[in-house]
């Protein structure tokens, strides 16, 4: 298992090929991929139950499909491997973006993102014809997935914004 890790670190691999995202909170991702062990104190500790370990990884994963995060750092909190560590910057670069397959794009009236948005960064404003176009403040998003939860149509996923994509 030591070779295989010196093999993927040699080749810049990282064990973290997920679709899921790592946990809010985590060191960077190679660096989590060597910290993490997928022992589940994390998973166990996630009051909201979104947190599990992938079958495929072997690590932490969110799975918004389960519902969304707090941010409470109960998993920072059981983490004693440090592949989750509370910072005074958001706990993550997830946020929500909204696809051509929305609802309101197809005028038919929803607006669950925005009711169980807290942070309200999901607003809609009136198009023509008094369609209804959902705008999403990617500033006030905090990447938590309530909104993702709420869709009923699958429109909404979450994606790592990169700091170059937030300056463009």
């Amino acid at each position: 298992m030591q070779a295989q890790m010196e093999r993927r670190r040699f080749l810049g691999i990282s064990k973290y090929a997920e679709d899921k995202p790592c946990p809010p909170y985590s060191i960077s991702i190679d660096k989590f991929s060597d910290a993490c062990t997928g022992c589940g104190d994390c998973v166990s500790a996630c009051p909201e139950k979104i947190l599990l370990i992938s079958e495929r990884s072997r690590l932490a994963v969110v799975d918004f499909g389960m519902g969304s995060c707090t941010f409470c750092e109960e998993c920072v909190d059981a983490c004693k491997e440090g592949a989750l560590v509370k910072t005074d910057e958001a706990p993550w670069a997830m946020k929500a973006t909204i696809g051509s397959n929305c609802l309101s794009f197809q005028k038919i009236a929803c607006r669950a993102c925005a009711d169980f948005c807290e942070m309200r960064a999901i607003r809609f404003h009136l198009g023509l014809g008094g369609q209804q176009i959902p705008d999403l403040d990617s500033e006030a998003c905090t990447g938590c997935g309530a909104c993702l939860v709420a869709c009923p149509n699958g429109s909404i996923e979450m994606r790592e914004i990169k700091l170059q994509e937030e300056v463009l």
